[in-house]
């Protein structure tokens, strides 16, 4: 079944939500201490969702049925000081569900379609020091490491992609 990679619409932004706090009961499921010890969904309210969907900078991958997975995508980010002067999305709150294998990949796949199609030159995230899992997964697709980032008690690998 085809997938779609799109705005966020306004009446997604609550199956969107739902999504994030799938991912959470999955981390308590297996014992993965990250956004279910953080305190993520107070950091990340359903209001935080609503306001990026309003700015468009919130987009879904869908089926025919529903939201499977999402991602917030700015064109500027404070943990990226230093190459603020070069074009690229910043991937945030990337989620998709559970259940879903394979979303998160054609997500960041789509998403660096539109950033070439913006005229965007780099893909940049961030990723927690200690997730060797995720910081795996994302040097496979190609987003090599620039760095590290602090923000509060969070200590983050910064990673990027360059773009044809």
């Amino acid at each position: 079944m085809p997938h779609s990679f799109q705005l966020a619409k306004a009446d997604d932004v609550n199956l969107i939500f739902g999504l994030y706090q799938k991912r959470v009961h999955w981390m308590d499921d297996m014992g993965i201490m990250q956004w279910n010890v953080t305190d993520y969904l107070e950091a990340y309210p359903i209001g935080y969702y609503a306001e990026q969907q309003m700015l468009g900078n919130l987009y879904a991958l869908k089926d025919d049925k529903t939201v499977l997975g999402a991602v917030v995508l700015l064109q500027s980010d404070d943990r990226w000081p230093d190459r603020a002067d070069s074009p690229a999305y910043y991937v945030h709150n990337l989620v998709t569900d559970p259940a879903v294998s394979g979303a998160g990949r054609e997500i960041l796949a789509e998403a660096e379609k539109l950033a070439i199609c913006h005229g965007k030159h780099f893909m940049r995230l961030d990723c927690a020091v200690d997730n060797v899992f995720l910081n795996t997964y994302y040097g496979a697709m190609g987003y090599e490491f620039a760095g590290h980032c602090e923000d509060g008690a969070y200590a983050g690998n910064r990673r990027e992609k360059k773009l044809p």
